[in-house]
């Protein structure tokens, strides 16, 4: 009995010494903790913590009750759209937000932004569905194409292609952060050293990937022209597609890649080199708008991009924008916001009337 009173005793006295050396790694090299996700059904991630001001739903933006009865223009996307990145200056919507007001538009303009880090296009229809369908938009952006190209197998960890993917291993994870184990840094610490690779599966073929992100479009589209939005895709580029690379770009790809970074370039280039001519045949045949954004950086080999996607500097959301105007994006919108200003107008004009009458003796 004394000597497994003794073990006991020295078992703790370890564990202690383990967790008291576990903090201190996490005081000296504590994990980035800038933006943090919370779980959240469907759209699978809900932002609870990020460097911007965030509404109560998690987006980077003002409640959402206060963008109704304005002329309303809603990104959808991921991170890049979020505005994730190592000080990338503006985003996309609030570059959009900024160039409507230089033109006299801002008025009645909002721009809202429902972006969420690592949303593929399903999740985007998931959150339109729940937050952005019921505010009437009258303009629908979705930015997005690399989670989709992207993360699944061959180059992700991803089963399927597109869909709200590992969702109850996505909870699991996030309700295993909530118990008594997980306030234990030696648990926290031991979690970011040993990283087990994914489960090998089988590959999801790139005309799968493909199939289920043209439906996911096509879903988001018919309802957002059901309420009379204009609906367009810009479709998202990558570091590993039409760009010449900087040396910073390339010292930092081989780092975080290591040996498998050539491969995962070819591969990612394949997939957007199939994708590219499929997509635009999709848009043609369903008459949408498809901005192919992916030449935003080739003929510029400065440094961009701090990872695979996301821009460091401000010059990656300069180009893109750049691009967006080029396709004339923004004059579509001001048509658009003319036609609506002067229903508004004739509306206003005969509510007037009517109340007049109404007052009449």
């Amino acid at each position: 009995m004394t000597r497994w009173a003794l073990v006991l005793f020295q078992t703790l006295i370890l564990l202690t010494l383990a967790e008291g050396a576990a903090r201190m790694a996490e005081w000296f090299r504590p994990q980035s903790q800038e933006v943090a996700f919370d779980y959240a059904p469907y759209r699978m991630l809900r932002m609870i913590r990020a460097p911007w001001p965030l509404n109560r739903e998690g987006f980077r933006a003002r409640e959402l009750e206060s963008y109704r009865n304005t002329f309303l223009i809603e990104f959808l996307g991921g991170s890049v759209c979020l505005g994730v990145g190592t000080n990338p200056g503006p985003t996309l919507p609030e570059r959009l937000q900024a160039a409507l007001d230089a033109r006299g538009l801002g008025r009645r303009i909002a721009v809202l932004n429902l972006c969420q880090g690592g949303v593929t296009s399903a999740q985007e229809l998931a959150i339109f569905i729940q937050y952005g369908l019921p505010l009437d938009p009258q303009v629908v952006l979705c930015f997005d194409g690399a989670n989709d190209l992207l993360h699944p197998r061959p180059i992700g960890e991803d089963e399927a292609p597109n869909l709200p993917y590992r969702n109850a291993q996505m909870r699991a994870w996030f309700e295993g952060h909530h118990t008594a184990l997980a306030h234990l840094a030696l648990v926290r610490v031991s979690a970011r050293v040993i990283k087990p690779p994914p489960a090998p599966g089988p590959p999801v073929s790139g005309e799968a990937i493909l199939r289920s992100y043209e439906y996911a479009m096509e879903v988001t589209k018919t309802l957002a022209e059901s309420r009379g939005a204009m609906y367009a895709v810009l479709f998202q580029p990558a570091l590993h597609y039409r760009k010449p690379w900087s040396e910073a770009e390339k010292k930092m790809w081989r780092a975080r890649g290591g040996n498998d970074g050539g491969q995962t370039s070819r591969q990612a280039r394949e997939l957007y080199a199939v994708a590219m001519p499929q997509l635009g045949r999709w848009a043609a045949a369903h008459g949408t708008t498809f901005l192919d954004l992916t030449g935003a950086f080739e003929h510029s080999a400065e440094t961009v991009y701090s990872d695979s996607v996301h821009f460091t500097g401000q010059r990656g959301y300069a180009l893109l924008f750049d691009q967006v105007e080029r396709h004339g994006l923004l004059d579509r919108i001001a048509v658009r916001y003319h036609q609506w200003e002067a229903g508004h107008a004739t509306l206003d004009t005969t509510m007037e009337a009517a109340r007049k009458i109404s007052w009449a003796p």
